[in-house]
């Protein structure tokens, strides 16, 4: 494990690293401005991107508490969030299943799903088609990723039978969308501590949280992970010891022939491909990378701001991810996962302005469109 502190207890800075890990080269900490003159002091190098995390927490409770004129005005509530589940298999009933519970979490609140399927005739009926597989909100502070995945959702229903390469990717898979793998942290970053990442699981001693993103049952327990209960980066006392990364690989499991999946984080812009305990390239890398550039240049021509696609550990090891663990569990035949780190490189962080949420929503609409066609067009080969 790294240390996060230096000169002692002065800079301990353990629990105020934005970077998922710190690595060689920049990372993003939080610091106090006693933190910032020792900085000085040491004459270690540095940028300030954001001269005071209270006054963006304090403009986004403003924001919030303005009354949106629609949805994606705003960042939504786990309540809010349910509901339009619900009243979007309502709408498009015919193509969509709502469930109410893939699960639950440490604190008793449902996991929701909502699933995506066309039956085209006798031919090729819904349970024989392969399934893409999306999922946000691992990290509670991420505001971002549920509202992203809920838009790219909505716009695929909204737009199916119009939209041609909509409907051919429609037709051609099931989905499921798992906008909210972690309730409970994202409902406490709301009412409590803004900025904070982990479940609410207690370890006991006061201290709370597994970073479910580290709990996978791939190479779990290695770099990139704490094992300390008080790190952002907990992985838990065991491989899936935590209900909501359970639950949703109990889901995945079960719905067999998952050809593609993707699991969306904020932030840095970034599309990060297998593996993050390893610089051994999987052995579709030629197609991994090649579908990485794609989605990379279709969101920059929403248009969006540019992504950069990289292999996970050319940023910093991870083990125990949810991305990792799909690559590995997909089907043998059509192997394609990803991590995607949404809007912005660090200018506002996770307090991504409500600004933000339609322009990153609609550049990876398009970054999943190319997504689903790619891997269409290498099963039809």
């Amino acid at each position: 494990e790294i240390s996060a502190c230096l000169v002692g207890s002065e800079m301990c800075i353990r629990d105020s690293i934005w970077s998922d890990a710190l690595s060689l080269g920049f990372n993003d900490i939080r610091v106090s401005p006693e933190q910032l003159t020792l900085l000085d002091r040491l004459n270690i190098t540095y940028q300030i991107f954001i001269a005071n995390v209270q006054d963006l927490i304090d403009q986004e409770e403003r924001s919030l508490a303005a009354a949106p004129a629609a949805f994606f005005d705003t960042y939504q509530r786990y309540s809010a969030i349910v509901a339009y589940l619900q009243l979007l298999s309502q709408t498009y009933r015919q193509i969509t299943t709502f469930v109410p519970s893939i699960g639950t979490t440490v604190e008793g609140r449902n996991i929701p799903a909502l699933l995506i399927s066309v039956e085209l005739g006798k031919n090729i009926s819904a349970a024989a088609k392969n399934t893409i597989f999306i999922t946000g909100g691992q990290h509670a502070r991420e505001w971002i990723a549920p509202a992203t995945v809920l838009y790219i959702l909505t716009e695929l229903l909204g737009q199916y039978g119009t939209n041609s390469k909509i409907t051919t990717i429609i037709n051609e898979f099931n989905y499921v969308f798992i906008p909210l793998v972690n309730p409970d942290g994202y409902e406490f970053a709301f009412t409590t501590t803004r900025l904070w990442r982990k479940n609410r699981k207690n370890n006991g001693n006061g201290v709370y949280g597994v970073d479910l993103n580290r709990n996978w049952d791939y190479k779990w327990g290695g770099a990139g992970s704490s094992a300390t209960p008080s790190s952002d980066t907990y992985r838990g006392t065991s491989a899936f010891s935590e209900p909501e990364s359970r639950a949703v690989s109990n889901y995945f499991s079960k719905t067999g022939s998952i050809v593609g999946a993707i699991d969306y984080h904020s932030y840095s812009q970034l599309i990060l491909r297998p593996w993050g305990d390893t610089t051994t390239n999987p052995p579709n890398n030629a197609n991994l990378m090649e579908l990485g550039t794609r989605i990379r240049s279709a969101i920059l021509g929403a248009p969006g701001v540019a992504y950069t696609s990289q292999k996970s550990i050319d940023l910093y090891a991870t083990t125990g991810s949810a991305s990792d663990w799909y690559m590995v569990n997909t089907v043998s035949y059509s192997k394609y996962a990803y991590t995607i780190e949404l809007r912005d490189t660090g200018r506002n962080g996770f307090v991504l302005p409500v600004s933000e949420i339609l322009p990153t929503g609609i550049e990876n609409l398009a970054g999943f469109i190319e997504f689903a066609t790619y891997i269409r067009s290498k099963l039809i080969q």
